[in-house]
């Protein structure tokens, strides 16, 4: 009799320390490749691989390209905590974003075939800049109102737009299929699911050389071999010329079609991205 209880006390003893290990707080801490959960749920952000769009699906097997995503710091210059959100399910280049800003702060997030837009400080207009915020939690990591926020990481999720800065994910998926929404009401949680460290040490200025200012021809020497494509941004964030690269370490790219002013050469690898201004004259 007294093994048996021995046996049940251990087996119980077993459950909670495993129960105490999973429920833990599950946040952002660095630049890196995540898969992002709703707390509470089996369910993940991810692209429908039929229809394109984004919603809440059930966790898929490894690390699924729908389900990974790059959250990193947003490549325009902007305030420290906004950060682009990138998935290259099928191969293809997305951007977490909304639409548009009509009845903001309750708003759908969706995905577009398109890199992040690179816009000026303060500038909302890409509707693709997130910012990472913290959500009160208990020990668990769980909601709490009378708890605190982690002392380090982020475990809660804003988009800015023209229309206002406060619109959050506080709305809890309930099924598979659910769209990804946000609102102006309370502050929900999310998982970070960490998967992998992302670098831009690639990037370093010091490696790439652009003779500026420019008339004709752009010039870009010191190119290293992770860097997959470059591309010119007008200051509205438009993308006008783009070329993919296979291991160059130096291009030219014929930019007479351009109008003389300012733009934004953006340099995209596995490892992050790097922007550069050019004048054209």
């Amino acid at each position: 009799m007294k093994k048996i209880t021995l046996k049940i006390s251990a087996f119980l003893l077993l459950v909670m320390f495993g129960s105490q290990v999973d429920a833990q707080p599950i946040l952002w801490t660095e630049n890196g490749t995540y898969k992002i959960g709703a707390r509470g749920t089996n369910l993940f952000m991810t692209i429908n691989g039929g229809t394109g769009a984004l919603e809440w699906q059930t966790e898929l097997p490894g690390d699924d390209p729908t389900q990974v995503w790059a959250i990193v710091d947003h490549r325009s210059p902007a305030s420290t905590g906004l950060m682009e959100i990138t998935s290259q399910a099928g191969g293809l280049d997305w951007t977490m974003c909304i639409a548009s800003d009509a009845g903001y702060p309750n708003v759908t997030i969706t995905v577009e075939q398109r890199l992040p837009k690179v816009v000026s400080a303060g500038d909302w207009s890409g509707l693709d800049q997130f910012q990472r915020r913290k959500a009160k939690v208990d020990a668990n990591g769980d909601p709490d109102s009378g708890g605190s926020n982690p002392a380090t990481g982020n475990n809660a999720l804003f988009i800015q737009a023209p229309a206002g800065t406060n619109s959050r994910y506080g709305v809890i998926p309930t099924a598979a299929g659910d769209p990804v929404e946000f609102n102006g009401g309370g502050i929900d949680v999310i998982d970070y699911h960490f998967i992998a460290a992302l670098s831009t040490e690639a990037f370093d200025a010091s490696s790439i050389f652009i003779a500026n200012p420019v008339k004709n021809e752009l010039s870009v020497k010191g190119l290293t071999s992770n860097i997959s494509q470059v591309a010119i941004y007008s200051l509205l964030g438009q993308e006008v010329l783009s070329r993919k690269l296979n291991g160059e370490s130096s291009l030219n790219l014929d930019i007479s079609a351009l109008t003389s002013g300012m733009y934004i050469v953006d340099f995209k690898g596995e490892n992050g991205s790097l922007t550069k201004k050019i004048v054209k004259q």
